[in-house]
């Protein structure tokens, strides 16, 4: 039996060669906590990426990484490369808030449009919802008189 991920949690970490990086880690709750996952595994997964930058202005910004618009799950990151962690509890609020916001920001453009594809499959597999079509079963005896008339 495989162990599905069922707990995570936004992680900021320093990758060698890619930054500051912000980004949820999955988990298995039953067997695992994301500091183990962390330290423990040889590579782990990264969802939805995001760069941090230092504003003089404003702050910290959050901002979509390059890799988040090239793949729609996850990057595997080799758990030799980072350098420092920072768990989601002892983040600055406005960091979380700020991910959070982009996450929603483009996963809800997503969601009308696999409805409206799961609607078109369903005309489309199943004919017995859809009254107007024709009938699949042809009554031989029925089409021969009206062809002898």
């Amino acid at each position: 039996m495989k162990l599905k991920q069922n707990a995570q949690e936004i992680v900021l970490l320093s990758i060698e060669g890619l930054g500051l990086i912000l980004g949820e880690i999955r988990y298995n709750r039953q067997t695992e906590t994301a500091i183990f996952a962390l330290e423990k595994a040889a590579f782990f997964d990264v969802y939805f990426p995001c760069t941090v930058i230092y504003d003089q202005q404003k702050g910290p910004l959050v901002h979509p990484h390059i890799l988040a618009a090239m793949t729609t799950s996850s990057i595997r990151v080799q758990r030799q490369k980072v350098a420092c962690y920072i768990i989601e509890k002892d983040l600055n609020p406005m960091i979380v808030r700020q991910y959070q916001d982009l996450l929603h920001a483009v996963l809800a453009p997503m969601e009308p449009i696999q409805e409206e594809t799961q609607l078109h499959e369903k005309e489309h597999l199943s004919p017995k919802t859809n009254k107007k079509e024709a009938k699949r079963i042809i009554d031989l005896t029925k089409l021969r008189e009206k062809i002898d008339k």
